[in-house]
């Protein structure tokens, strides 16, 4: 039978909900914008640690005292034990066997780029095809014959058809950003190219103006319309304006040396009117075969240890994942990884998958947090602290239902399975096989959590399952009933990470400061030992490849390297920690206070003015970009559109005063009228206000006027 293929885009037009297709067409979900009975957030996503079948799940309230059952027992079988309990999460057999699987997963994600990108006119017809495309881009890419599944037998014997479905998933996403961002370089070509002010502006300046950036983005059709690509843009003229530096230099037989003594040797040469012309016309030269050859983009290849089983949307054992309830162990869940060839793994009890089973165990979590937040209430409560009770309710009906939306995807998975097997047999039982056929109806109908993503990290192994978001129902009969009129302003602090700021209705204002002092001097610390510890290791490894260019590491620094690797995790651990305390404090403050916008300071190409001392040091730490898409993340799962966040241009907020907009000068304590450079606090010598310098910035920031406010992505 001959294929069918079409060589026009599909039409963008949306159908209607009457006209909803499944999978096997076209599949749309519903946008954060559609008034449905969604918060507009499609998945919340939380984190499971994988550990072996064997070991013991570490759970919290054990105590600290060594376990009695290892008094007067001989010395192997207590260090066998330990092993079972302590120590790796997972053993070297399974992490071997996991590593040769991801292995595989990025050898077809790679080959499938490979063949794609082999022929330019299929990279442009994908693209278009992807962009105009509402559905997950599997089920365009299989339509093409050197990427289907049946017709390629070499694929066939290295994998499942499944899992070929999770790698071609993940190709269309990376076909789509890699054609968007040929698009986006190809319109900061021909615009530099036709406006030669705009071009000494690229090459001369430090920064990258704005104008800029949005004429650039204009002038792309793919991404005029779709509410993206601002920063997008920005990278893309940062990598040409690179790659234009670069040719400057060689041309002139200069060494390229680091990229900021790069980037002033070029911006001397254009203010030199001499030096100028000719640096002008190599690059006129360079533009020119641009526009002729194209940008010489490199084949983007997969190099990071995760998988998304985003393509896998039925509940059977042919997605290559499976879960069961350990029966033997409280809240503990099995998880089953099917295998592709050539690997084998372990036939295991309860696995649908045969010997091509790779196992763990995780901890459900979910209801223990449950039952810790239902504690927490009645502690509130009589504390009479009832805003704090509202927030531990709520926290603990997401974590319940999200504990049963996995109980049910595992119901409906063993239903399934068990009543295709019924189904196949000659002799079956037809009152089971009704029961079953109701249960899974019902099933289907039920909330349901979404198709997990592993991520394989530091010898760890995680597991990510989304679940659906509280509808707003939900969230209604546990917050109650809720206005939001107010705006509040944000200030990113020096000495606090967040200070907050909002109109109490009477002309006063509520500030507060957010700051968790304890585990960012934690974090400050881990970072200073990074510091000695890197550069130690870094040396030793200069000294050991001089003297033994053929010889692996020694013990001793393999030690150090894992010793560096463990604070690093603690770092990215503590961040994590403190985006969410952050976050969530600056959330319920703003349903405290019924506020419906909450405007940031835009800081992404923020650079402290030199003579500061520590200021860059010190706003790194403060991990803004993290905490701002947390807080966008929760907004929207409290149900706010686009979670009401907004980013403003921060100009003059810190120096004006709030109250009669006029220039004042930082001081060193309240009450102070001396000037003193990076002052705590504020004066202004007009109206002789005095307050906290951030607290002053904050209040400014509500009313910063901005045409078009930046929408902070979710």
């Amino acid at each position: 039978m001959k294929k069918e293929k079409r060589r026009r885009p599909r039409s963008c037009k949306k159908p209607k909900a009457s006209e909803q297709q499944t999978m096997v067409d076209n599949y749309y979900s519903s946008s954060s914008t559609t008034p449905l009975q969604t918060t507009g957030l499609k998945y919340l996503v939380e984190s499971f640690t994988l550990c072996s079948v064997d070991r013991e799940v570490n759970k919290k309230g054990k105590g600290k005292r060594p376990d009695p059952r290892y008094r007067r027992v001989k010395a192997e079988i207590v260090q066998e034990r330990v092993q079972t309990m302590t120590g790796r999460k997972v053993i070297d057999t399974d992490l071997s066997l996991m590593g040769m699987y991801f292995e595989k997963y990025v050898e077809l994600v790679n080959l499938v780029l490979e063949r794609v990108y082999s022929d330019r006119n299929r990279v442009d017809f994908l693209g278009e095809e992807l962009n105009s495309y509402r559905g997950q881009g599997y089920t365009l890419l299989k339509k093409e014959d050197y990427l289907s599944y049946k017709d390629n037998k070499d694929i066939q014997v290295q994998c499942f058809e499944r899992m070929y479905r999770n790698v071609l998933e993940h190709v269309a996403r990376v076909i789509h950003s890699n054609w968007l961002r040929r698009q986006l370089m190809k319109s900061a070509i021909e615009y530099v190219n036709e406006d030669r002010t705009a071009l000494i502006r690229l090459l001369k300046n430090k920064h990258i103006s704005s104008k800029m950036i949005k004429d650039v983005r204009a002038q792309c059709e793919s991404t005029k319309n779709n509410g993206t690509g601002y920063y997008h843009t920005v990278s893309v003229l940062k990598q040409l304006r690179k790659k234009l530096d670069e040719h400057i230099l060689t041309e002139r037989g200069e060494s390229l040396g680091f990229r900021g003594r790069q980037r002033k040797r070029v911006s001397k040469y254009l203010k030199d009117e001499t030096e100028s012309i000719g640096a002008l016309a190599s690059v006129d030269v360079l533009l020119h075969e641009f526009i002729s050859d194209g940008y010489p983009f490199s084949i983007p290849k997969m190099e990071s240890h995760t998988e998304d089983f985003s393509a896998s949307t039925e509940n059977s054992p042919g997605q290559g994942y499976w879960y069961s309830k350990d029966k033997e162990r409280d809240n503990e869940v099995l998880f089953f990884l099917k295998l592709p060839e050539p690997i084998e793994g372990i036939e295991v009890e309860g696995s649908p998958y045969s010997t091509k089973t790779l196992s763990f165990r995780f901890l459900d979590w979910l209801p223990r947090a449950v039952a810790k937040n239902r504690a927490k209430v009645e502690v509130a409560e009589k504390e009479g602290k009832y805003n704090r009770a509202r927030k531990l309710n709520f926290r603990a009906r997401k974590f319940e239902d999200m504990h049963q939306q996995l109980l049910n995807t595992i119901e409906l998975q063993h239903a399934t399975y068990q009543y295709s097997r019924l189904k196949s047999r000659k002799e079956k039982d037809d009152t089971k096989v009704k029961k079953l056929q109701e249960k899974i109806t019902h099933l289907r109908k039920a909330r349901k959590c979404g198709p997990p993503r592993l991520l394989l990290r530091d010898n760890r192994v995680t597991l990510q399952i989304p679940f659906l978001p509280l509808t707003r129902e939900m969230i209604d009969e546990e917050l109650g009933p809720r206005t939001y009129r107010r705006k509040a302003g944000a200030d990113r602090g020096v000495r606090v990470p967040i200070v907050l700021s909002t109109r109490d209705g009477n002309g006063g204002f509520v500030d507060e400061m957010v700051s968790f002092d304890e585990l960012v001097s934690k974090r400050d610390l881990l970072r200073e030992q990074t510091k000695w510890l890197t550069s130690s290791v870094t040396l030793m490894k200069n000294n050991w490849e001089r003297k033994h260019t053929d010889r692996t590491y020694p013990g001793h620094l393999l030690k150090k390297q894992r010793h560096l690797s463990a604070i690093w995790r603690k770092i990215r651990r503590l961040d994590r920690e403190i985006a969410r305390q952050v976050a969530s404090q600056v959330v319920w403050f703003c349903e405290e206070y019924g506020v419906k916008t909450l405007y940031f300071e835009n800081l992404k190409n923020y650079t402290p003015p030199a003579g500061w001392g520590t200021l860059s040091w010190r706003l790194s730490s403060n991990l803004w970009s993290k905490v701002l898409d947390t807080v966008t993340y929760m907004r929207q799962s409290l149900g706010h559109r686009r979670g009401g966040v907004w980013t403003v241009s921060p100009a003059w907020t810190s120096q004006k005063c709030h109250v009669c907009g006029e220039k004042g000068v930082r001081v060193e304590s309240e009450g102070s009228t001396e000037e003193k450079k990076g002052g705590e606090y504020f004066y202004c010598e007009s109206c002789g206000c005095s307050l906290h310098a951030d607290v002053n910035a904050a209040r400014n920031i509500i009313d910063v006027k901005s045409s078009k406010p930046s929408a902070v992505a979710g």
